[in-house]
């Protein structure tokens, strides 16, 4: 709670570094802010392509498969962009640390908060797609999409104790920031994101480690909400709860474990 209580009081400088972080990207570019509208409708569109006219897929999924598909990539990509770059975060303001009294929570935070501005500014990409399919008649429109906001509270929680996590021990720990992108592959292939575990035809062992990919329930609870329309049950919103509870705690304290020496350290 202390943790939560000192980024509440710095809820103003965040705000200011997510800003900075934000213009910083876009400021070379020619469209700017449209990217982040333009990233996620590109990607739905090569997807729509490569599964529906080239590649048929044997898995599992919903119909429209690139809808099914971009259901679950949207919060994978809120949340392995977060990882990424929270691995790198420290070091890459290490001056700004060492030189202003600023606490080092700060950073992981602008992170999370700069990657879930990315994921609201493609939330309408996704409801555009929605409403069109639903006017097309190939799916209905989910009439539970206003539960989003309960649905994104588990990932948020994951994405901010997996921030603090990564960005300590990548401070104590350097070779981490070269295995977090092949962990997060192999994560991304574990995760139900391109299949459904309903119907997945592989050996019984497979689908009960499968089962237990802790990130399979947040997959499932996001898609039941802006693609299936059904309201999840409440075994599985407990169990994603849980799961970004969990990734929160471990996350703080393993950052708590090692903030006295991190200036020390960057």
């Amino acid at each position: 709670m202390t943790l939560v209580r000192l980024l509440w009081r710095q809820r103003a400088l965040i705000a200011v570094l997510v800003r900075r972080e934000l213009n910083a990207r876009y400021r070379a570019s020619v469209l700017g802010f449209l990217w982040s509208l333009l990233n996620p409708l590109l990607l739905l569109f090569v997807y729509a392509v490569v599964f529906t006219y080239i590649f048929n897929p044997r898995f599992p999924g919903g119909d429209p498969y690139p809808l099914f598909l971009f259901s679950g990539l949207l919060p994978w990509l809120f949340l392995s962009g977060t990882v990424l770059d929270s691995s790198v975060t420290l070091i890459d303001n290490g001056p700004l640390l060492a030189k202003v009294m600023c606490p080092p929570e700060i950073f992981p935070a602008v992170t999370v908060v700069s990657h879930f501005v990315h994921h609201l500014l493609a939330l309408p990409v996704l409801l555009a797609a929605l409403v069109v399919t639903a006017f097309a008649g190939s799916h209905p429109f989910p009439p539970t999409v206003w539960l989003l906001p309960l649905a994104l509270v588990p990932w948020l929680l994951l994405a901010g104790g997996a921030a603090l996590g990564v960005s300590a021990l990548s401070v104590k720990f350097r070779d981490l920031r070269d295995l977090v992108g092949h962990l997060l592959n192999l994560l991304f292939f574990s995760t139900p994101i391109i299949y459904s575990l309903d119907g997945l035809e592989v050996p019984s062992w497979l689908e009960r480690i499968l089962r237990l990919n802790p990130l399979a329930s947040l997959v499932e609870v996001y898609r039941d909400v802006v693609f299936t329309g059904v309201v999840p049950e409440l075994g599985l919103w407990s169990m994603a709860l849980a799961v970004g509870v969990a990734g929160w705690l471990a996350g703080a304290f393993i950052f708590v474990r090692f903030r006295e020496t991190l200036v020390e350290s960057v």
